[in-house]
């Protein structure tokens, strides 16, 4: 059986704030969109009305805060944040890249909540998954630790292959036709 994950949900979680996180997206895109699986992109938010949270609204952002418009920045970043989550809710699976040294407190609860939710979370660790945050070890089951967002994406196409059999009770896939 082939095309096991068509139409399936990904989201795409890491940095975004404090290390730009757009050139590993892509690459999952560029690899992952052909075989028919959906990526959600927080770079290219795919709701009708929705906020920007690329580099440009960043920086709006970041002066939104030096000139101590607070209240502004916090509606924005709570209707960001509510989009994410509802993109987490979304997904059939996970692939996140996180860097141990940069705080990424969106990722964090990103992953908090897909963990909660028992979703499939593949995740990529920078240094390799022995540099893996210690509070993962208890949070994740380490067989989805890998070194790089290219092995993930290796190990996605061989479960849509059929090549790699579904292992886990995570998966909560709806029949072809339903997705």
């Amino acid at each position: 059986m082939s095309n096991i994950l068509y139409r399936t949900r990904t989201y795409l979680v890491g940095h975004m704030q404090y290390s730009n996180g757009e050139d590993w997206r892509s690459y999952v895109e560029s690899e992952l969109n052909p075989l028919g699986i959906i990526t959600y992109n927080p770079y290219s938010k795919p709701f009708v009305k929705d906020l920007q949270e690329d580099d440009d609204a960043r920086n709006f952002f970041d002066k939104q805060a030096e000139l101590g418009n607070y209240d502004y920045l916090q509606d924005k970043m709570r209707q960001i944040r509510n989009y994410d989550l509802n993109l987490v809710d979304r997904s059939d699976f996970i692939i996140a890249r996180i860097i141990p040294e940069v705080p990424s407190y969106g990722s964090s609860e990103e992953l908090a909540i897909a963990a909660r939710m028992k979703k499939p979370i593949f995740l990529a660790i920078e240094g390799g998954k022995k540099k893996a945050p210690h509070w993962l070890w208890g949070m994740l089951p380490h067989k989805y630790f890998y070194d790089s967002v290219e092995q993930i994406v290796e190990k996605v196409k061989d479960i849509d292959s059929g090549k790699i059999e579904i292992d886990s009770d995570r998966w909560r896939l709806l029949v072809k036709e339903l997705r």
